[in-house]
């Protein structure tokens, strides 16, 4: 690769905070074999499909950028359940696997560099209790605390009881008095019997 088209490449990953999609490199005529030569040589990563992240060896990818990556390559994920529990500070140990929500007719492609559990849903209340956060690196999608609390005791055999005691603990210390909220939407979502059962074993 000629120096210069190498300095324009570069260029345009740093434009982008470090991450740009296959489609903006091919609209700077950028060619693949160029962005593969790159990846190959482990300058750039390749973080899915249609998207790559310039290496910084230095200081390493982003905080969240799993959160951060999962919503770049499918626009129409949110981050739920114990990764949202991670992500609002409920637990402070990151989960092996992220989990993410898509609708039932989402058949986007998520192969990432690590591990996710999708979790598919309905129309309804998919937006619902979502909040949107920018970030310099794209745009992240979660659901709000005790909209994620319920996900986690809805998940409770892919999530374990270990983890889910603890989040639902963390979540009754904090004394934020929205318990009416959490219990709402559970039983909006139709699992408010389980929901109550839960947390009553629990406050137990």
């Amino acid at each position: 690769m000629l120096l210069n088209t190498y300095q324009k490449v570069i260029s345009l990953f740093e434009q982008g905070n470090g991450y740009k999609s296959a489609a903006e490199l091919k609209d700077a005529r950028i060619t693949t074999v160029q962005i593969k030569e790159l990846v190959n040589k482990g300058i750039v990563e390749h973080v899915s499909h249609g998207f790559y992240w310039l290496i910084d060896e230095e200081n390493g990818k982003p905080e969240n950028y799993q959160l951060i990556e999962a919503c770049m390559v499918n626009p129409r994920a949110v981050i739920c359940a114990d990764s949202a529990c991670y992500y609002h500070g409920l637990i402070d140990k990151e989960p092996e696997k992220l989990s993410v929500a898509t609708l039932k007719t989402d058949r986007s492609r998520m192969q990432l560099n690590f591990p996710v559990s999708r979790h598919y849903y309905s129309n309804l209340a998919f937006e619902q209790d979502m909040q949107t956060i920018d970030t310099p690196y794209g745009q992240i999608r979660v659901y709000d605390v005790e909209r994620s609390v319920c996900d986690c005791i809805r998940f409770r055999d892919d999530i374990g009881d270990e983890m889910l005691q603890l989040i639902i603990d963390n979540f009754l210390a904090r004394r934020s008095n929205q318990m009416d909220r959490l219990l709402a939407y559970a039983d909006a979502m139709r699992v408010g019997k389980i929901v109550r059962i839960k947390l009553k074993q629990i406050e137990e």
